[in-house]
């Protein structure tokens, strides 16, 4: 008989497929461990991407500090909507109402240049509400105003 041909009954087939099938198993053993680990740190990064993220004050202020109001705007839109009964939130309201206050007068300017007076005028009742939020901050708005003339 043919070395290449074996009758089906015969040991070394059998011992090939016997070895097929123990390394087909290793694989999947190690493929499901390796899924295993993957779901398990993804549940764990996603656990950590929803905790909760607070701006410093000093960060804020560095902001605030450097005329960037725009920054201060986006720190707010990003950490606080939705939070702002926080505690830790409130703290820092004085500089999330100057990054506010900025971003509705940059529309009502915006809006005004466009000549559509109507929509500017909704911006501007926004900004006189966000101004009683400014407090100590509040003479920030007239640098805002000041800038957004130029």
């Amino acid at each position: 008989m043919n070395k290449r041909m074996q009758a089906p009954g015969s040991k070394k087939g059998s011992v090939r497929a016997k070895k097929k099938g123990s390394v087909l198993n290793a694989i999947n053993i190690i493929l499901s461990v390796i899924l295993g680990i993957s779901i398990l740190i993804t549940c764990f990064v996603m656990r950590d991407a929803s905790d909760v993220y607070y701006d410093s004050e000093e960060s804020l202020y560095y902001c605030l500090s450097d005329g960037r109001y725009s920054d201060l705007a986006d720190r707010y839109n990003q950490n606080a909507i939705g939070r702002e009964d926080d505690k830790k939130i409130r703290k820092l309201s004085d500089y999330y109402a100057v990054g506010r206050y900025f971003e509705k007068a940059f529309f009502a300017n915006a809006f005004e240049k466009a000549g559509m007076t109507e929509k500017a005028a909704l911006f501007h009742a926004q900004m006189d509400e966000i101004e009683k939020q400014m407090g100590q901050f509040s003479g920030e708005k007239d640098r805002i105003l000041d800038i957004l003339q130029q």
